[in-house]
């Protein structure tokens, strides 16, 4: 339910995360029959064998705030997608339309294991859809839904969607919008259980939010993931916006509920800024005092008091991660992701400078090579004297350039010797 603020709203009665809809898709998908629309929703949905672009529906499996996905047959390449279909209300409105390409357009730009892959995109149709690939599993909070996760299974989905989400943040792109619902379970070609993230629909790309579409003192995204920075309707958000969403997300997977859970909004808004919540332990008695700081730290209010990146945040993640989880991931998270090196660099120098890095390599100079033998041959234009700013010409010191010296004071020499005793035995003649 969304109240007259536009944020999205959780049900506060179940204290689960999850709506009956979402719930209702889930088991409608796991029993292997289509789901059938909501009641009362502004949009039937499409019936079995409509035809969307080259697309045609199979079934119904789940709907949003945008639109509506679908299973479809890509009758072109014969292979199943997920056909996300914009809303026929929303479709006249220019700042949903906008989103709805940006999302696709952001997905688009990211080729990456834990980020759903984008097919193909037409917003010029009657129906402007999203052809993405399609995706056997469940989302991250029906499985919450289920109950509080355990360690070692919540630290392998938040490696996965961590890897995802630094992924994005190389490419320039802010998601804004991390929830569980967001995050989609299933397995990898391998068969290895393995989390996607989904949604870039109110991404920020490229510097600007929503390209255009919000201005400052706009809230956007979903309420109860939402960061300081989004509390506070700043437009210009960084990455450590989403690294404090992923610190909720893995706070709900500990204790099956979110930090501001059934709060409204204005209260929930100042508990956000002033980072007031209950500490997960108290949710959860069990859970080790190492994971809790490592939640608490993401969720930080002051963007600089969490970690660096997403990246280092799942490093600390990693070693409370299942055997089969780290070695899945263990190259990655031993590694510097390349995109980051600016920041990280400076702050290598900083450390070197301050002497706490001892392992800094000194710069060393390179050593004189002998110079080529074509180049060892003075020619004309090298021979030239240079002029120089500070002082007299210098001439060239080479061996040629010596031997030609000698030579041409021997010629000169020669000449007026031979043009004195000329001019003497002129003189004598009688």
């Amino acid at each position: 339910m969304a109240d007259d603020t536009g944020l999205s709203r959780e049900p506060a009665a179940e204290n689960t995360g999850v709506t009956k809809q979402e719930r209702r898709l889930a088991v409608a998908a796991t029993a292997g029959a289509p789901a059938a629309p909501p009641v009362g929703s502004a949009q039937a949905g499409l019936p079995t064998g409509t035809k969307v672009g080259r697309y045609e529906v199979i079934r119904l499996v789940g709907e949003g705030g945008m639109g509506t996905v679908y299973e479809a047959l890509d009758a072109r390449l014969n292979r199943r997608v997920a056909l996300k279909v914009l809303s026929p209300a929303l479709k006249s409105k220019r700042k949903a339309a906008k989103r709805f390409a940006i999302e696709a357009q952001a997905a688009a730009r990211l080729v990456h294991p834990n980020v759903v892959r984008i097919y193909d995109f037409d917003m010029e149709c009657a129906s402007p859809y999203m052809a993405m690939e399609f995706l056997e599993g469940e989302t991250l909070a029906c499985e919450i839904a289920r109950g509080p996760l355990a360690f070692d299974r919540m630290a392998d989905i938040m490696l996965a969607v961590c890897a995802g989400v630094e992924a994005a943040h190389q490419a320039g792109i802010v998601h804004r919008d991390l929830k569980p619902s967001n995050i989609f379970l299933c397995s990898d070609w391998q068969g290895r259980k393995s989390a996607r993230v989904l949604d870039f629909g109110i991404s920020k790309v490229g510097g600007v939010s929503g390209s255009g579409l919000t201005e400052t003192g706009d809230i956007v995204g979903t309420s109860q993931y939402l960061s300081p920075e989004q509390a506070a309707g700043l437009r210009h958000v960084s990455e450590a916006s989403d690294q404090y969403s992923l610190g909720v997300v893995m706070y709900e997977c500990a204790t099956q509920r979110t930090p501001q859970q059934g709060l409204p909004i204005h209260s929930l808004l100042r508990n956000v800024t002033q980072g007031s919540h209950l500490p997960p332990h108290e949710l959860r008695p069990d859970l080790p005092v190492a994971i809790e700081a490592l939640i608490e730290r993401a969720m930080s209010v002051r963007p600089k008091d969490r970690f660096r990146s997403v990246h280092e945040f799942g490093r600390a993640i990693f070693p409370f991660a299942s055997a089969d989880g780290q070695r899945q991931l263990d190259d990655y998270y031993r590694s510097d992701p390349v995109g980051s090196w600016p920041e990280r660099a400076n702050a290598r120098r900083q450390r070197a400078g301050s002497g706490t890095e001892p392992d800094a390599p000194p710069t060393l100079r390179q050593p004189d090579a002998p110079p080529p033998a074509w180049q060892a041959r003075t020619t004309r234009t090298s021979a030239r004297r240079h002029r120089s700013v500070s002082g007299p010409a210098e001439a060239p010191a080479t061996p040629a350039a010596r031997s030609r010296g000698v030579l041409y004071s021997v010629a000169i020499g020669a000449v007026l010797a031979a043009a004195a005793l000329a001019i003497l035995l002129l003189l004598l003649r009688p």
